[in-house]
Parts: structure tokens; sequence; C-alpha cells
């Protein structure tokens, strides 16, 4: 069978974060192939632990890949301080299809695949556009060895996740996909302060988890349990209005959002502080929520905002660094293109700005925000882990909760019933016919107790 099917068999899709199904990306053909092994978000390990569990097998997977695609080149990034990744990948790197080590900084977001790609090759992405675009293919080192095990018929069932903050034993926990958020912490030995709150991710572009019994899915990445005083936290709880009147109030246009964006130093048409002061500009909005004509708070009118500004919104990667670092008010540039874009997607405008930029602009270089002083400000130092470890593996809990929409497309159609027995690894939802998205398996032995439209609920057998 051929990778590109034994890809979509097994249900492979980005662990990295996007989710986008990694059949789609097997059948492409480029020139590079790079292994995102840079860890992009504060505080996590889960790749840097990966690779030192399972060197030979990301190894294995670059290589069937790189052979799919026809890449003349792999090449396995990783920041140069990770020194222990750096050996254990070593003696898997000569051969007749060698993989070269790419060395890149300590820097926030060197993880972005966009920022990777120049780091590496000296390329840069189009406005809007995919590393395809330039002839590169990357792909995240849980991705590819994931892609090694569908060779094997091994579909994706289990997920590595960083546990770390208040937790009694931090670390990187290899779970079954669909257990709930609260076991996953009590694997790590429970929380060891009451008054906590959870984001699941980094703490740059994670999300707030209100409810613990949410499940892990194929692109869960971590659990930060943090004190729910920590700044990390605050901001998630602000009401979306609140943001948009600091906005309004305190905005003194110095711009350093746009200096400092990560995709402006690329070379791309988006200006933050325009996207701030187009809002101070603005005016049509209702504070409360909801204007006159229904639409929510933050979505403007077609005229009070120009539509190059609304449109940079497709530009944004969301990494904070407008946010966190840049902005001596605490403003939030971010979330303003966020709504933005939404509005844009709302009125079925598509992304306008295509530009193709031929070099990342000269001071990329030297305005790199780096990662040690980013978690500093963040107040994160005390729940750094060690770049070497190894991965624990969780067992079944009673049941788990399998989520139809763990990536990029269409929900997967389930084709079990309630009341079937089920094993561990075998197909319950299928991809939609003629639809982007992904197979779903199941991640345990069990009966399938529940369906609804987005999940597949699975209990251990005589629970």
């Amino acid at each position: 069978m051929d990778l590109v099917e034994l890809i979509k068999a097994a249900g492979v899709v980005g662990a990295g974060g996007a989710g986008f199904p990694t059949h789609v990306k097997a059948a492409a053909r480029a020139e590079i192939l790079i292994a995102n092994g840079a860890e992009c978000e504060p505080l996590l390990v889960t790749d840097q632990w990966t690779v030192i569990s399972h060197a030979k097998l990301i190894a294995e997977g670059m290589r069937a890949l790189g052979n799919r695609v026809g890449a003349k080149r792999l090449i396995f990034g990783v920041k140069s301080h990770y020194t222990d990744v750096i050996q254990a990948m070593t003696p898997f790197l000569d051969g007749e299809y060698p993989i070269e080590i790419g060395l890149i900084g300590d820097f926030y977001p060197a993880g972005d695949e966009q920022v990777l790609v120049h780091e590496l090759t000296g390329r840069v992405v189009p406005e809007g556009g995919i590393p395809l675009d330039v002839g590169v293919v990357v792909s995240n080192v849980a991705t590819l060895a994931n892609i090694r095990r569908s060779i094997d018929g091994q579909p994706v069932i289990r997920k590595e996740v960083t546990v770390t903050g208040l937790v009694r034993n931090p670390g990187v926990y290899e779970v079954p996909i669909g257990i709930s958020t609260a076991e996953v912490v009590a694997a790590a030995g429970g929380v060891t302060d009451e008054n906590v709150a959870i984001i699941e991710g980094g703490p740059m572009m994670g999300m707030l988890i209100e409810d613990w019994s949410k499940p892990v899915t194929k692109t869960t990445g971590a659990f930060l349990v943090l004190p729910a005083d920590n700044e990390v936290v605050i901001t998630r709880r602000r009401p979306h209005a609140a943001t948009f009147r600091q906005a309004l109030a305190v905005c003194c246009q110095c711009r350093m959002c746009t200096d400092q964006c990560s995709r402006f130093l690329l070379g791309h048409r988006i200006a933050p502080h325009l996207a701030m002061r187009a809002l101070l500009a603005g005016g049509a909005y209702d504070l409360d929520g909801v204007d006159a004509e229904g639409r929510r708070f933050g979505q403007p009118s077609g005229d009070d905002i120009p539509f190059e500004v609304r449109a940079m919104g497709y530009l944004c990667s969301q990494c904070g660094i407008c946010e966190v670092w840049s902005c001596p008010l605490g403003l939030s540039p971010r979330y303003v293109f966020g709504d933005y874009k939404a509005g844009m997607i709302a009125r079925k405008q598509p992304n306008p700005l295509k530009n193709r930029p031929e070099t990342a602009l000269e001071q990329q270089a030297w305005l790199r925000l780096p990662k040690p002083r980013l978690v500093e400000r963040l107040g994160l130092k005390d729940y750094l882990l060690p770049y070497k470890g190894t991965t624990v593996p969780v067992a079944d809990p009673w049941e788990v909760n399998i989520r139809l929409k763990q990536h990029v497309g269409a929900p997967a159609i389930p084709i079990v019933k309630v009341g079937q027995a089920v094993s561990a690894g075998q197909c319950i939802a299928e991809i939609p016919t003629g639809a982007l998205g992904a197979r779903v398996h199941a991640s345990m032995t069990g009966t399938v107790a529940a369906i609804t439209d987005q999940h597949i609920k699975i209990v251990r057998q005589g629970v």
C-alpha cells in the first residue's frame, strides 16, 4: 500500500497543534523536508522527550515521508542547546538518504513553521501561504513517529502530553486519546494547590480549560496547571469586551507591536499598530457585546474599519508577542486581529494579501525574543522541566470520550453502534466521502456506550 494510504488509514494528523491531515501533506511534492523539533511554546518539552524516546522511529519516518514527497534534503530542525536531543538523533543521521541537523537559536516563536523555514532555508513563505509554496514540507517530530508507525499498521491512539505547574510529578505522559484532562492531571500526582487553573497548550497560545472533563485529542500538547492569579490565566478570563475597552482607552500608537511582530519581520504586510489605530477611529462597536444589527462585539461593519487593515487578520499567527512582550500597556492586538478575521470569514471575504517577499527584514536577526526572558516575563520560571526525560505511559481509564473532529476539516462519521464491542486500534469513525478529514480509532478495548455528533464514548468491558 502507498504511504499516503497507510497514513490515511492510521488517522495521522499534525501532532504539533494544527491537526492538518498528514495524508494530504504526504501527497505533495517538495524539495526539502523539515522535522520540527524546535518546541515553540515556553514550558513544553513534549517534542524533546519524544525524540529522546523515539529517535529511530522519527528518523525512519523522515526518510519515508521524504521519499514520498521527493525531498532532496532532510533537515532535523532543533535548538542548538538541546544537546540531548541532538545526541539521541545522531546515530540515525547517516546513510544513503542522510539527515542534516539544522540548528536554531532559543527564541520565540522559533517553532512556528514559517519562522523555522526561514531560519533553516532562507526562504520566506508568502503571505497567507504555507511552506509548500516555497518547496518545503514541515512535519512535527511526533507526527513523523506516527508516520513510521502507520507503516506497521498502527493507528494514532495515544498522545504525549507535557504536564507541569502545580502538580506533584511534572513530566511528559503518554496517554490514551479521549482520556479526560482531570485524569491526566491525576496521573501526574494531582494538584498541589486548590486555587489553580489549567491551560491546554502553551502559555502564549494555549486555551483556558474550565471543564476538566475535556478529553485529550491528537493535537493536545500540554496541560499547564497554574495559579489562578497568574497573569496567563487572568488574561484569558478577561471579558472580550474589556480587551477592546482598554485598546480604545489607552493605546499610545508606539508601534512596538508591529516592530516586533514575527510575521512583519518576515516581510509580511501586517501592522498590529494600524489595527489598533483603526479600532480607535472606527467607533462602530457596542461594548456590551452586540451591535444594533445583532453582530457579535468586535466584528466591524464593512466601512468603519479599512478593508486592508481587516485583511491583516488573515496574516496574524496569534503568537502573542504583541500582547505579552511588546505592548508597554498590556494591550492585545492579536485579539483585535482575531475579531477582524472572524468578521471577514463571516462575510465570506477571502484573504487578499498574497505577496511573496523574497527576503525577511534585516532587523529580524536582532529583534528575536529570547525564550528564557519570555518565561521570566510570564512568571513561569518555577515550572520549567529538564530538556531530557523519559515519557511515562498512563494506563487505560474507565472510559474515553473520543472526539470526531480532532483535525482540520470535516468531523469523522461514526461507523460503530452503541453496545458494540471494539478493540484498541479499531477504526470507529470514517472520513466523509470527498471531504478533508481524518479517521478516528478506539484508543482502548471496550464497549461503545454513547455516540453524539461530537464524540464516541467507550467504556472498559465489565464497567
